[in-house]
């Protein structure tokens, strides 16, 4: 273990350089995390401050569009341009209060130009002139302005009271005319303002100036106190969290270091026991396997001796992967053979039974009889074409096919095995059932592979020996529907009854069902089993109806 080259030997030089690059590499990392933690402070302050800014810009421009919206402050617009419209008031009237029934008449009349006014005054006898009915229309305006900033105010001093952010606002007219405040006061003096959107004035405090504009033309100028004071903690919490973050960072490293001289010797310690040990063991093991004396230990590394003794096991393990091969081809071989003769043999036994039966009466055949010998070997020769079609996607083109062409067919080759066998079967199929659209010989195979399966199930069941079939016509498709009276698919079975060579039969090969699943997948077709309510097994088959086919006729009896 202590010679050139081994594994422990090359660890043990290893630690020691690495802990001397730790060292290095933690000291100058460690000045590297500083300056870009500290950076990374300075850029989350920046990232809050800027967020803080954006947020009260957006508090703001929400209050704005509001205002601008707002119909009092249209109608305080449009009074203050009329009051800047007449100018400052005469100096000889400038002090004097129209008479009430002045303002009564100027209020009644306010759409009408003042020179009819005044002619309205000279027709009760008053004795006003043109100036006075100027000042009263002054006046007149001057209260209604005074009302609608009271109304706006009253509307503003709601929206400081449940905001969560704005904490006063003012909003000053450019013709001077109207002002309005909120809120708290702590507004610096509009010189200080001009010429900024946004001023911090203090970590809790800060100042948005925003033009306000009413029907395209600007009214005013809006100050708003924005609360950035949650933001500000925020903040101050989290770069005391980074800072203190980055000295617990800095305590691990030197604790890792420090504890370094302590542990490594107690690694080298559990490679040799829990990694070299078991290594040499391994390499050993898979050295001294299928020979009966083990070889001697290379001059290497623990590492290269295991690739090298895991090379040659694998060739090892090939030569006989590969006997193992060829005895599970043979043994496939076997299945596929007794499946092949399941399926010959449900084809060319009725044909046996029948010269059986011509041999029994002492006759001569008949024509029927040879023609039905004939169909039973077709169908034996379509059993061995569709076997060798089941592995691979060539099929025969498909065609509109009527029952007669192929589900009577069926019937004519079994229904001589229900009656040797005792088995009633209940026949609710006519001429007149669904058309389908499919493979002749495939379905004819289908029909008569369910057909028997049903057959051995009722005979070998407690029922009466029944088996129902019927077509019709369900879900924009035609389904062929066999139930049976036998003992039903045991359930542990029954998510496994299409595959491959899986039965329930005594003498079964379980490819009958595995091949009616592949021709009715190759005709985009659809194999379901399950169990009936009162026993038994229910065969559904799932066929395409022609292409254009509108409903089809389901005649039953």
């Amino acid at each position: 273990m202590r010679g050139s080259g081994r594994l422990e030997d090359r660890v043990k030089r290893w630690a020691y350089a690495g802990a001397i690059v730790m060292i290095l590499a933690t000291a100058v990392c460690l000045g590297l995390l500083l300056l870009a933690w500290r950076g990374q402070v300075r850029q989350i302050q920046s990232e809050m401050d800027t967020y803080t800014r954006a947020e009260g810009l957006a508090v703001a421009r929400l209050v704005l569009y509001d205002l601008a919206s707002n119909p009092n402050v249209l109608r305080a617009h449009l009074l203050e341009d009329n009051l800047l419209d007449m100018g400052p008031a005469p100096r000889s009237i400038r002090k004097e209060r129209p008479a009430e029934e002045l303002l009564d008449l100027v209020n009644s009349n306010v759409e009408l130009p003042d020179t009819r006014i005044w002619m309205l005054a000279r027709q009760k006898g008053w004795d006003a002139s043109l100036d006075q009915i100027v000042q009263a229309r002054r006046v007149l305006y001057e209260q209604t302005l005074q009302r609608v900033l009271q109304s706006i105010k009253e509307d503003l001093s709601a929206r400081v009271t449940f905001s969560d952010h704005l904490r006063g606002l003012m909003l000053r007219s450019s013709g001077e005319l109207a002002t309005i405040q909120v809120g708290e006061r702590g507004f610096p003096p509009p010189g200080e303002l001009k010429g900024h959107t946004t001023l911090v004035l203090s970590a809790s405090r800060m100042v948005v100036v925003l033009p306000l504009y009413v029907q395209t033309r600007r009214w005013g100028t809006a100050y708003f106190l924005m609360d950035r004071s949650v933001l500000a903690r925020v903040t101050e919490k989290l770069t005391g969290t980074l800072n203190w973050g980055l000295w617990g960072l800095a305590g691990l490293f030197m604790l890792f270091l420090a504890s370094w001289a302590v542990w490594w010797r107690s690694l080298l310690k559990s490679l040799r026991r829990d990694v070299v040990a078991p290594v040499v063991s391994l390499a050993r093991r898979m050295e001294s396997w299928s020979q009966e004396v083990p070889p001697d230990r290379p001059e290497m590394g623990e590492p290269q001796w295991l690739a090298g003794a895991f090379d040659r096991l694998l060739v090892r393990v090939e030569d006989q992967q590969e006997q193992l091969l060829r005895a599970q081809r043979l043994g496939l071989m076997e299945r596929m053979g007794a499946g092949l003769s399941h399926e010959l043999n449900n084809a060319l036994n009725p044909a046996v039974l029948r010269l059986d039966e011509v041999a029994m009466e002492g006759r001569p055949p008949t024509r029927e009889d040879l023609k039905a010998l004939r169909e039973y070997l077709l169908s034996a020769k379509k059993i061995l074409k569709e076997l060798s079609l089941a592995g691979r996607n060539e099929a025969e083109p498909s065609r509109t096919l009527v029952p007669t062409d192929w589900l009577f067919v069926a019937k004519r080759l079994v229904e001589h095995q229900f009656r040797e066998g005792g088995v009633n079967l209940h026949w609710v199929v006519d001429e007149n059932a669904p058309t389908v659209y499919g493979e002749e010989q495939g379905l004819v195979q289908v029909a008569v592979n369910l057909l028997i399966n049903a057959l051995d199930a009722a005979a070998s069941g407690t029922g009466e020996g029944n088996v129902r079939v019927s077509l019709e016509e369900r879900d924009r498709s035609a389904v062929l529907t066999i139930r049976d009276d036998g003992p039903g698919i045991p359930d542990d079975l029954r998510d496994k009854v299409l595959e491959p060579f899986v039965t329930t039969k005594a003498q079964g090969t379980g490819l009958g069902l595995y091949l009616v699943d592949v021709f009715l997948r190759r005709m985009n077709g659809s194999l379901r089993m399950g169990q009936a309510q009162d026993g038994g097994t229910v065969a559904e088959v799932v066929l395409p109806l022609p292409p254009g086919k509108g409903a089809a006729r389901n005649v039953t009896r």
